[in-house]
């Protein structure tokens, strides 16, 4: 049986994140990385190429699945392939002289009760124009449309700390929801949700974001029924539950789990990438070593015994790794890629 295993953790080897180390980062206390990063065939990625798009590349699809349909499809308890879907995410706009801050939902600690009084109000209000948020997570809400509409958005990702000047929707319909993302925001500043929010100190839920749009199409995705997906991420597991691949959470480490569970697996630790950007150097040493001697190390014997037939490895430095038990017999590889 052919096994192929892809383990991604974007971000982890940021070179600002390297730089910022300085002597502190050692590449010498971590051979495995470096010898499985020396001897693998070696790919620059094109930059600008968002977590959405690089998921659907290493899912093998020929096209990125519009990503408010694919994670509705895990959300949505009475999710339709047949709708254009949108998300709709609650957010906190900040003023900054002549424009807005967006910070994202996940940073603002949303109670499930206070993201449903918000959309209750926000239902009721939009009732005549049949514009309904559905709730998934407190964090995550959803517009479904029985037709696709012209509408080009911005990744919630690509706004998050940063200026909504020249992000905001495009295309025919850009104006109608401009609009009601502006409504949105006045009926949500004295909603009771935000004045118990103001009197205990929290950041506001304030706004609304738009983006994600997109209708799926069975001629655009690509079946992956011999692949298993570890990861609690609700994006990867809506690509596995559309593409019949097989979901699982991650595993704690490499001993709970088993090759044998399918021809094809892919691992990311979703719960580490979100902690990513807030680990202090201390903690992200850590997690070098934890990936060293968790996951590389036993890797490494695994294709070195051909119980794995291709590896590829993704770690945010702007390459993709792919090894074959035959690149480790590259005894002249010296250049170290850390």
């Amino acid at each position: 049986m052919t096994h192929a295993v892809t383990f991604w953790l974007p971000g982890l080897l940021d070179s600002k994140r390297r730089q910022e180390a300085g002597e502190q980062f050692n590449p010498k206390a971590f051979p495995i990385l470096q010898n499985l990063l020396k001897k693998a065939d070696l790919y620059p990625l094109t930059r600008n190429r968002d977590f959405y798009q690089t998921a659907s590349q290493l899912f093998h699809q020929p096209i990125c699945l519009p990503i408010a349909a694919t994670m509705a499809s895990i959300l949505v308890p009475t999710f339709d392939a047949d709708c254009f879907w949108v998300k709709l995410d609650p957010v906190q706009l900040i003023p900054d002289r002549d424009t807005l801050l967006l910070i994202p939902g996940k940073d603002l600690g949303i109670k499930e009760e206070e993201a449903k009084a918000l959309i209750e109000v926000f239902n009721q209000h939009f009732e005549q124009d049949q514009v309904q948020i559905e709730y998934g997570t407190p964090t995550d809400w959803f517009l479904r449309i029985k037709q696709p509409i012209d509408l080009k958005t911005h990744t919630l990702d690509a706004v998050s700390y940063r200026s909504l000047s020249d992000h905001y929707p495009s295309g025919h319909a850009a104006q109608y929801w401009r609009q009601l993302l502006n409504e949105a925001s006045m009926l949500f500043f004295n909603h009771p949700v935000n004045e118990e929010r103001r009197q205990q100190s929290l950041p506001e839920i304030n706004g609304l974001w738009l983006w994600g749009e997109g209708q799926l199409h069975e001629n655009t995705k690509q079946n992956r029924e011999k692949m298993m997906v570890w990861s609690e991420n609700t994006y990867l597991m809506g690509m596995g539950h559309l593409c019949q691949a097989q979901i699982r959470s991650f595993p704690e480490n490499q001993q709970a789990w088993s090759l044998e569970d399918a021809d094809y697996h892919f691992l990311m630790p979703e719960i580490l990438r979100q902690k990513l950007d807030s680990l202090s150097l201390e903690e992200w040493l850590q997690t070098l070593e934890w990936l060293e001697q968790e996951w590389l190390q036993p890797l490494y014997h695994d294709l070195r015994d051909k119980k794995i037939e291709s590896l590829l490895l993704e770690f945010g430095d702007g390459f993709r790794y792919h090894l074959q038990p035959q690149h480790l017999k590259r005894f002249w590889r010296f250049k170290n890629r850390l």
